[in-house]
């Protein structure tokens, strides 16, 4: 019976199935289209909808197919005849699994293939993200379609859950910031976050399935439907302590930071600060601070990024307000000297600064940090077609039209690596240019998806060899490009661990950044 009820929905579906597979399709060809240099806006707009539609495609097609067989009423055909309500199930799943997730699969695993990326890894890539969907769009489509009896009901019900979403959304994060109550949103360790909203999802959609075509008890499954919202919102809130406290555990060389040291180092002196400093994304009322700090201990060839850190500021009468950081990183290039500096920067929040800042005051500061080791390092011509870099992916590169800097763009299959450093250098002076160093970890087992475009990773960067307001010289500028090559060098993780600081007495005042 599962067989002949696949067949019945694929005669009065397969238009609708060829009409998604057809938009996916449409995305890859214009993904694989779109030039890296200069970046086209409006294609890229263009591809922003196409991945959008394809998944509103996807609910549209998953919520028909259910309505074939609608399981609220009385009335159905299903009913009558009697057909097996497993079967049924199966027989939907079936079709979600051969006509709606296989056709992507195979368009990633094409885009892929030719973009030259080996088969195996190409393979791969496009199964986890197809198994992505199939888990957290397909199967939560079908748990909520098999709640209605038609598409109006649908649209409805949808609209109402993304307005009670969004309600919780609010009522959740105000007064708080999304850094408090989703302390892992932005860090390495996200994925758990992830993880846990797809098993909430997951095992609340098979349960509201199991309500509704065993038991057809569709009042108490859009209850349940309702409480899943509300647990899916809750499950993304895990602490900070035992994820990363996980992550720790699963370090792939535990050990390797135990030698490593971070104390303030006040004799660095204050932080100057000049027109060409990065701007931070904090909020408008906070005040940025940059404590020095001696790191010592690093390994060879390796770096070290604050994942996150919680900062107390303890007041004379044992007051205790909370600041945000913003980054702390740090690097030993070969058999440089192990000891560096770097600038831990903190947010306080106006009020608190005012308040404080001419007063002692004690700040312990818990790091949660992690050692990357360099794992590849490689070197390519400026000017280049693309090309397979081993470690990287497939990169190619080009001098902007400014004539200000060296454009790199690369893509991988599955994930992009977690920390990058680049740099411009003369091959016969060996002259550098700065480096640009970018670190986005994600500390995931699993491959990394796109639940929106595809299985394919881009990432790049540019790296300056002038300056148009002439404020900045360089070592190798236009005149050494010739024989200039650009380096990028990846990094990877090899243990999370924590650290904590303790400055029994410091002005905050004194901590601001001159300005050069």
């Amino acid at each position: 019976m599962i067989w002949h009820i696949f067949k019945k929905d694929v005669r009065l579906l397969w238009w609708l199935a060829a009409a998604v597979a057809a938009m996916h399709v449409a995305e890859l060809a214009l993904l694989l289209a779109l030039p890296r240099f200069p970046f086209n806006r409006e294609l890229g707009k263009l591809m922003e909808m196409l991945g959008l539609g394809g998944l509103l495609g996807v609910g549209f097609l998953v919520t028909a197919l259910v309505h074939q067989d609608a399981i609220p009423g009385v009335r159905q055909d299903w009913l009558v005849r009697p057909v097996l309500r497993r079967d049924l199930l199966l027989a939907k799943l079936l079709f979600v699994v051969l006509l709606v997730q296989f056709p992507i699969l195979f368009a990633d695993f094409l885009e892929l293939a030719l973009s030259r990326f080996p088969l195996s890894s190409s393979l791969a890539a496009a199964a986890t993200r197809s198994l992505a969907l199939l888990l957290l769009v397909d199967v939560p489509f079908l748990a909520f379609a098999a709640m209605t009896k038609n598409l109006l009901e649908a649209i409805s019900g949808g609209v109402l859950m993304f307005f009670l979403i969004a309600i919780l959304d609010v009522l959740l994060n105000s007064g708080h910031g999304r850094g408090a109550l989703h302390p892992t949103f932005g860090t390495g360790v996200e994925w758990m976050t992830e993880c846990a909203l797809l098993l909430t999802l997951l095992i609340g959609s098979c349960v509201l399935l199991n309500l509704q075509f065993f038991r057809r008890r569709t009042r108490i499954s859009r209850i349940g439907m309702g409480a899943l919202t509300f647990l899916g919102a809750f499950s993304t809130m895990m602490p900070w302590q035992p994820a990363f406290a996980i992550e720790k555990a699963m370090s792939p060389a535990p050990g390797s930071a135990s030698q490593i040291a971070v104390n303030f180092s006040p004799s660095l002196g204050r932080l100057k600060r000049d027109a060409s400093f990065p701007a931070f994304d904090m909020r408008e009322d906070s005040v940025p601070l940059f404590l020095p700090m001696r790191i010592s201990g690093l390994p060879v060839d390796s770096a070290l990024q604050a994942d996150r850190a919680q900062v107390r500021v303890i007041e004379a009468d044992g007051r205790v307000d909370r600041v945000d950081t913003l980054d702390l990183s740090v690097r030993r290039d070969g058999t440089a000297d192990a000891d560096r500096s770097a600038y831990h920067t903190l947010a306080v929040p106006g009020e608190v600064y005012e308040r404080v800042k001419n007063q002692p005051v004690r700040l312990e500061i818990d790091d949660s940090l992690t050692l990357f080791q360099l794992s590849s390092s490689q070197a390519f011509p400026i000017v280049s077609p693309e090309q397979a870099v081993a470690g990287i992916g497939r990169c190619d590169s080009q001098i902007n039209r400014a004539e200000t800097a060296v454009q790199i763009r690369c893509t991988r299959a599955g994930r992009r690596p977690d920390c990058v450093t680049a740099y411009l250098e003369h091959v016969p002076s060996g002259l550098r240019n700065p480096e640009r160093f970018a670190c986005d970890p994600d500390y995931s087992p699993f491959f990394a998806f796109d639940l929106t475009h595809d299985a394919l990773a881009r990432f790049g960067g540019n790296l300056p060899f002038r300056d148009p307001n002439g404020l900045a010289k360089y070592p190798v500028d236009g005149s050494k490009l010739k024989e200039a090559r650009a380096v990028v060098r990846v990094y990877q993780p090899l243990e999370h661990f924590d650290r904590r600081l303790e400055i029994p007495e410091i002005r905050l005042s004194d901590w601001g950044a001159e300005q050069q």
